[in-house]
C-alpha cells in the first residue's frame, strides 16, 4: 500500500512539472529537477532529436535525426557528466538505436537508466541503486505525457522565434523605408516627418527650430571625371562627418544628391549665435580633405537656413525657404551662410515671371540673331559669332547677361539653344546663296551645358544641319572651358564626333578657367578664344601681354587659331599683333548686327569696299 501511495505521488508530483513552463528548455529543466529530488539521481540529462540547424524537432514516422544534449542536472562541465563522458555518449547511441518507448538499463560501476521520450529525445538517470521497475514503469506514462509538452514547448519556441525574425524584419525595413540606401542618414521622407513633428512641438512650446539646408560646392565634376564609385565615397565620407553633428536635438538628413538639411528642433533666445556656430561646425568638418584611395578631394559647401515657427509652420515651406536662403548664398558666393527673407522668394517670383515672358517671347518672335564679324590681321572677314538679342515688348532690347543666367536654371535655356541653333542653321543657308568672301568660314553658335548633356545632342545638330541643307563645315559650336572641364569625357566624344562631320569647335573664354594643358590637348577643338578681360588695354598691362603671348604659344603649340575677342582700340589690336594673334573680334571693327548687314557688309568686302 505504502509503495503504491509513492508511485502514485512520484507521478503526480512529476507529472505537475510537466507544461509550466512554455520555453522548452525551461519546462525540462523544472521537470529533471523534479526527477533528481524524488527520485535521488546522481545526474540526470536530456537528449534531444535535432534539425540540421541544432534545433530540437519531433520524430516523424520512419525519420531519423541526431540527437543533442540539451541539459543535465547537475549542470555539466566542459562538455563531461559525472559518469564518464565516453560511458554516457555509449549509452545515448544505444538508446538511440533502440527507438522503444521503454526503459533501458546500462550495468558498469553506476547505474545508468534510460528512457525513450517518444518521437522527441532522450531521457538519462544515473543513480547508486538499481531503479524497481514498478517505478520505471510509473514513468511510462509520464514519459508520453513529456512527449506530448516537448512538442507544444517546439512549437511554441518556434513561433517565439518567428515572431523575433519578423520583428526584426519589420525593423529593417522601417529603417531602410527612412533612411537613406548610401549614406544611412535620414531620408527626404522621414526628414518630413520628424520636421512635421518638431514643428507641432514648437508650436506648441512656444520655441524656435531651424532648417539649416547645405550644398556642396564642384561635386558635380568630381562625380562626372572622376565616376560615380568615387562621388559615392565623397559624399559617404561627408555624411559620416554630418552625422557627428547629430543629437537628440539635431537630425541629419541626405535630401538629395549633394543636398543635406540639418533640423535643429529646439533653440534657445539667443538662437542666431547657435545657428551661427552650427554652420561654423559644417565647414570645419570640411576644412580636412577627403581622401579616398590615395586622392585628396578638397570640397567647401554653401549653406541657407529658415527658422520655425516664424517663418513658415507648413513642412514644405520651411524646407523651400532654406534652399532659397541656400541658393542665395551661392549666388553670393560665401560660405558664411544666409538667413532666408521673404525678399529672396520676391527675387524667385520675379525671375519665374521673367521666365515665362521668355517662353512667350519664344513663340511671339521676339528674339533675333545679331552677328558681331570676325576679321584676320589683313581685314578679311573670316567668319562671325551668333549673339541672341530679345527686344522685350516692355523693357526693350535686353541684355544678355540678365536672361541668359535665369534660362540657365531653368530647361529653358535648352529652348533658347534649339532657337539659337536652327535660326543660325537658317540664316548659314541665306549665306551660302550669296557669293561669300573665299576667306570667310564659319558661324559660330554658343553651347550652354544643359545642351552638352543631353544624350541626343549630337544627333540634334546632324538633324538640324541636314534639314536646313547646309555644308557642316560653315558652323562652329562655342564652349567655354569651364563648361568643357566639367564635363570632359562627354564633350570630348560629342566634339570627336562632330569633327569628323566637319562641325568645328572653339574654346571661349579661355584663360579665365582651368588653362590645363593636359585637358586641351584631348579637346579636338581648332580655336582658342582670348577671352576679352586680356584684351582690354593691353598695350597697357604686361600680366595681360603675358597671358595673350602664353596663350597664343598654346594655341601654335596644338595647332589651333587663336582670336582675340574684345578689340576695341588699334593699339589693342596693334599690341595683338606685335604678339602673333592674327584673328580678331570686337568693336573696333564692327558691332553686332542683324543677318540683312552682315549681309551687305559681306557685299562690300566682295565689291571691295572698306
Amino acid at each position: 500500500m505504502n509503495n503504491a501511495l509513492f508511485i502514485i505521488s512520484l507521478q503526480h508530483e512529476i507529472a505537475m512539472a510537466i507544461g509550466n513552463k512554455l520555453d522548452l528548455k525551461d519546462m525540462l529543466k523544472v521537470f529533471l529537477k523534479v526527477c533528481f529530488n524524488r527520485l535521488n539521481l546522481t545526474s540526470g540529462h536530456i537528449y534531444m532529436y535535432c534539425d540540421d540547424n541544432g534545433l530540437p524537432i519531433k520524430l516523424a514516422t520512419q525519420q531519423s535525426a541526431p540527437h543533442q544534449h540539451l541539459l543535465s542536472i547537475p549542470k555539466m562541465k566542459d562538455g563531461q557528466a559525472s559518469c564518464a563522458d565516453r560511458e554516457l555518449s555509449s549509452f545515448v547511441k544505444e538508446l538511440d538505436e533502440i527507438q522503444q518507448p521503454h526503459s533501458f538499463q546500462c550495468h558498469n560501476s553506476q547505474y545508468l537508466f534510460g528512457f525513450i521520450i517518444p518521437q522527441q529525445g532522450l531521457l538519462i538517470f544515473e543513480t547508486h541503486y538499481p531503479l524497481e521497475d514498478t517505478i520505471q514503469k510509473a514513468l511510462t506514462p509520464i514519459l508520453q505525457k513529456l512527449a506530448t509538452s516537448c512538442y507544444s514547448s517546439i512549437v511554441h519556441d518556434s513561433l517565439v522565434q518567428e515572431i523575433h525574425s519578423r520583428e526584426v524584419a519589420e525593423k529593417q525595413v522601417i529603417y531602410h523605408a527612412q533612411h537613406d540606401g548610401l549614406t544611412g542618414l535620414i531620408n527626404r521622407q522621414h526628414l518630413n516627418n520628424l520636421l512635421d513633428h518638431a514643428i507641432t512641438n514648437a508650436v506648441f512650446d512656444s520655441h524656435s527650430g531651424s532648417v539649416i539646408f547645405i550644398d556642396l560646392n564642384k561635386f558635380k565634376p568630381i562625380n562626372d571625371v572622376m565616376g560615380h564609385t568615387i562621388g559615392d565615397q565623397v559624399l559617404l565620407s561627408f555624411a559620416q562627418r554630418l552625422q557627428s553633428l547629430a543629437n537628440e536635438n539635431i537630425d541629419v538628413a541626405r535630401f538629395g544628391g549633394d543636398e543635406f538639411i540639418l533640423v535643429i528642433k529646439k533653440l534657445p533666445d539667443d538662437h542666431q549665435r547657435v545657428i551661427e556656430q552650427t554652420i561654423q561646425k559644417i565647414n570645419k568638418l570640411l576644412s580636412v580633405p577627403i581622401i579616398f584611395e590615395s586622392n585628396s578631394y578638397k570640397l567647401t559647401c554653401c549653406i541657407g537656413y529658415a527658422i520655425f515657427p516664424q517663418q513658415s509652420s507648413d513642412v514644405t515651406n520651411i524646407i523651400k525657404f532654406a534652399d532659397i536662403a541656400m541658393y542665395e548664398a551661392k549666388k553670393a558666393n560665401t560660405l558664411q551662410g544666409m538667413q532666408y527673407h521673404t525678399d529672396m522668394s520676391d527675387k524667385i517670383n520675379k525671375r519665374l515671371a521673367y521666365s515665362d515672358a521668355m517662353k512667350q517671347g519664344l513663340t511671339n518672335n521676339e528674339f533675333k540673331l545679331y552677328y558681331q564679324a570676325q576679321y584676320n590681321h589683313n581685314g578679311d572677314i573670316i567668319g562671325a559669332e551668333a549673339l541672341i538679342r530679345w527686344a522685350h515688348p516692355i523693357f526693350g532690347m535686353e541684355s544678355p547677361s540678365i536672361y541668359i543666367p535665369i534660362a540657365e536654371e531653368t530647361d529653358l535655356i535648352l529652348d533658347i539653344g534649339q532657337w539659337v541653333l536652327e535660326q543660325a542653321c537658317r540664316d548659314i543657308y541665306q549665306l551660302e546663296q550669296k557669293h561669300l568672301p573665299t576667306t570667310f568660314r564659319n558661324i559660330a553658335i554658343n553651347i550652354s551645358a544643359k545642351q552638352l548633356i543631353q544624350h541626343d545632342f549630337q544627333s540634334l545638330i546632324l538633324k538640324t544641319i541636314k534639314s536646313h541643307n547646309i555644308i557642316p563645315s560653315h558652323l562652329t559650336l562655342e564652349l567655354t572651358e569651364s563648361l568643357l572641364i566639367e564635363n570632359i569625357d562627354t564633350s570630348i566624344e560629342l566634339l570627336r564626333n562632330l569633327k569628323a562631320e566637319n562641325i568645328g569647335c572653339a574654346i571661349d573664354d579661355f584663360g579665365t578657367g582651368y588653362s590645363s594643358l593636359t585637358y586641351l590637348q584631348r579637346i579636338p577643338a581648332n580655336v582658342l578664344k582670348i577671352d576679352r578681360s586680356f584684351v582690354t588695354n593691353i598695350d597697357q598691362s604686361n600680366e595681360s601681354i603675358a597671358i595673350a603671348t602664353m596663350i597664343i604659344s598654346l594655341g601654335k603649340m596644338l595647332n589651333m587659331e587663336v582670336l582675340a575677342e574684345g578689340v576695341e582700340t588699334s593699339a589693342e589690336l596693334e599690341c595683338l599683333k606685335t604678339l602673333g594673334c592674327y584673328h580678331y573680334q570686337g568693336f573696333y571693327f564692327s558691332k553686332p548686327m542683324p543677318l540683312p548687314e552682315l549681309m551687305s557688309l559681306l557685299d562690300d568686302k566682295n565689291s571691295g569696299k572698306s
